[in-house]
């Protein structure tokens, strides 16, 4: 009897999801063969008129995950895809194995108090925003499995932690000559995140003094994958290479611009700033520092939005169309100017300066 070929999933398990008489039925086992032989079986029972149609509610919450994140698997991006198993997996456990027409509104409550209680391997407990993530995965769903709930949920409130800004001088002090350096600088003066960063390529990403973001490479599964395009529409944007940022650019052997795993970026950007006295930040904190420059330079926001490629509260238009305008080239130079003087004090020379940053700091 023919069945769909099992599928691995990220958790080891395997999976078929069969369809039977406009029935929906996710088949998961721990071996290929088991999940064939069970899918096999509930398809002869169909067949010989054994099996009754099930109501919806009788699947299980984590099988029922399986379906939904199965059937958006070609629609949502690998990162999205890999959170959501994330959830499943390790997230209000305390629900997952039950049926979902015993998943109450009085049983979700529990469970969200629940997960608000657990603490992880680091004895440390879930931050609110993490459980409100997996909490709407979950009511997502219930959703696709026509399962709502008239009450509203009470949900940990997600509070706003002050963000610590190191001056952007005495990071670039910290990680000058380093195998950083470029990541770094891509990221507070072009304002480029890590995926990004680690997605350019000389042949691609770069032409005719220009750079853009064509790619970008994220971890699955621990494993580095290199996709087309940025997170969202206007992440996908083009930016005048600076002289210095060049000079470092050429400076790279090969075709890579950082060959460097977004852990290791992070450690190492960690391990500077600790030896120079400086506060421990994230790599993706390079971009608040950016954005915090851009808005001391009083550059105006619609371009410093553009620049990092943040999205806004109106439609974008067509990603490329005002990138190059006079006024968008003169916010440009600013930032240039300002990220120049910086390169000029550290390094005691104006190297990879060029006139038109000059004039503008001294304009400043």
């Amino acid at each position: 009897m023919m069945v769909p070929k099992p599928r691995k999933l990220p958790s080891g398990s395997w999976f078929i999801q069969l369809r039977l008489g406009g029935e929906s039925i996710p088949v998961t086992a721990q071996t290929e063969r088991a999940c064939a032989k069970e899918a096999m079986h509930i398809k002869a029972e169909y067949k010989a008129g054994k099996r009754e149609k099930k109501n919806a509610d009788t699947t299980l919450l984590c099988d029922a995950c399986t379906e939904y994140i199965e059937s958006r698997r070609s629609r949502l991006s690998p990162t999205t895809i890999q959170g959501y198993e994330k959830i499943r997996d390790n997230n209000f456990q305390g629900v997952m194995d039950k049926e979902l027409r015993f998943i109450t509104w009085n049983v979700l409550d529990n469970a969200i108090a629940k997960e608000c209680a657990t603490v992880n391997r680091r004895k440390k407990k879930m931050s609110p925003k993490s459980v409100n993530n997996a909490f709407l995965f979950i009511i997502s769903v219930l959703k696709y499995k026509k399962i709502k709930f008239n009450d509203s949920f009470s949900l940990p409130e997600v509070k706003r932690k002050p963000i610590q800004i190191i001056p952007a001088e005495d990071v670039y002090k910290a990680v000058k000559g380093t195998k950083i350096e470029l990541p770094c600088l891509l990221a507070m003066w072009l304002t480029m995140s890590m995926s990004e960063i680690r997605g350019l390529t000389k042949s691609k990403s770069i032409n005719n003094g220009q750079i853009a973001v064509v790619e970008t490479v994220v971890d699955i599964a621990n494993k580095p994958l290199r996709k087309e395009g940025g997170k969202e529409v206007e992440r996908t944007r083009i930016q005048t290479i600076p002289p210095y940022i060049q000079t470092l650019i050429d400076s790279v052997k090969g075709d890579i611009l950082c060959s460097l795993s977004s852990q290791a970026v992070n450690k190492r950007l960690q391990r500077a700033l600790e030896k120079n006295g400086m506060p421990v930040i994230s790599f993706h904190k390079l971009r608040h520092i950016s954005a915090s420059t851009m808005a001391a330079l009083s550059i105006p926001t619609n371009y410093a939005q553009e620049k990092g490629g943040w999205k806004t509260d109106y439609t974008m238009k067509t990603v490329y169309t005002h990138t190059f305008t006079e006024e968008r080239k003169q916010a440009d130079a600013k930032m240039d100017g300002f990220f120049n003087e910086i390169v000029k004090n550290a390094d005691g020379n104006a190297n990879g300066i060029s006139e038109h940053s000059n004039q503008n700091t001294n304009e400043r």
